[in-house]
């Protein structure tokens, strides 16, 4: 689901650079913006779902256990209760430091039981989610996952906050969130998560959300919630947002460009709206 949400987002922007339609406008400017789109995005996109690769596999209500992907490594519980991960797709390794938290922000080292260092990532947080609700049955506890990015040409560094609560007998990841990796009082802060390739040619890609829903029920194909993104190139500098309803088509807001795009996620296709 996370793959089609950012799918959604980044292949978008790249078939905007690439509509003739649009991309006939004589506006250097705007023109601009279109080749940052086309010149940096493809590669960018990759990295950016290395991570929601592993984000994934937070969801709780899936129905059913969610494995982890080819080149995921050991996921192992560490003496101070965190839990860290490599997950390494071509030439670049995602490293990640999980930690959970109780709902005023107090690191748990949680006892994991029936969990082997090994096992899958969606095993571990389902676990994790059962004791932090027996041992806090009031307010939502969350897990935060510290990570980088790494080789290949690539360095990438953020946080991201999946607050766990349960409607009725079953868990939920209410939200996840783009947030910084120390709580305060409760969630950490929101914060911007960056990605950048160093080419040629030197894009970057920052991003971040303060919320959005994907386990809201189970097998929930798309997200409820806004990205907001800025992409750093040679050509110009692109911001826009991504606004999704819990239905296939979500709507693109492209700062600078005039109109909107409405995206469908399964088709793929791409409809500007003057």
């Amino acid at each position: 689901m996370q793959k089609a949400l950012f799918a959604g987002l980044l292949a978008a922007t790249l078939l905007t650079g690439c509509d003739s339609k649009v991309t006939s406008t004589t506006d250097p400017q705007q023109q601009a913006r279109f080749e940052t789109l086309s010149d940096c995005f493809p590669n960018l996109y990759d990295k950016v779902e290395q991570l929601l690769d592993v984000v994934d596999a937070w969801r709780l209500a899936s129905g059913s256990s969610i494995l982890n992907p080819t080149g995921l490594g050991s996921v192992t519980e560490q003496g101070d209760g965190s839990v860290t991960l490599i997950y390494s797709l071509g030439s670049t390794t995602l490293a990640m430091t999980i930690r959970f938290y109780s709902p005023t922000g107090v690191v748990q080292d949680l006892a994991l039981s029936g969990f082997s260092s090994g096992g899958d990532l969606n095993d571990l947080v389902d676990i994790a989610a059962d004791e932090l609700r027996a041992n806090f049955p009031s307010g939502d506890s969350f897990l935060v996952g510290d990570w980088t990015l790494s080789g290949g040409g690539i360095a990438g560094s953020g946080a991201v906050t999946g607050i766990l609560g349960r409607d009725g007998s079953q868990d939920r990841l209410l939200e996840v969130r783009t947030t910084t990796d120390t709580p305060a009082g409760g969630p950490p802060p929101a914060a911007t998560s960056t990605i950048t390739d160093n080419g040629p040619p030197l894009c970057a890609i920052t991003f971040s959300t303060d919320g959005l829903a994907l386990d809201d029920a189970a097998l929930q194909t798309y997200p409820i919630g806004t990205i907001d993104f800025t992409l750093l190139g040679p050509e110009a500098t692109v911001s826009a947002s991504v606004t999704f309803n819990g239905t296939s088509v979500a709507t693109i807001t492209v700062t600078g460009v005039t109109g909107s795009f409405l995206f469908d996620i399964a088709t793929r296709e791409l409809t500007y709206v003057p």
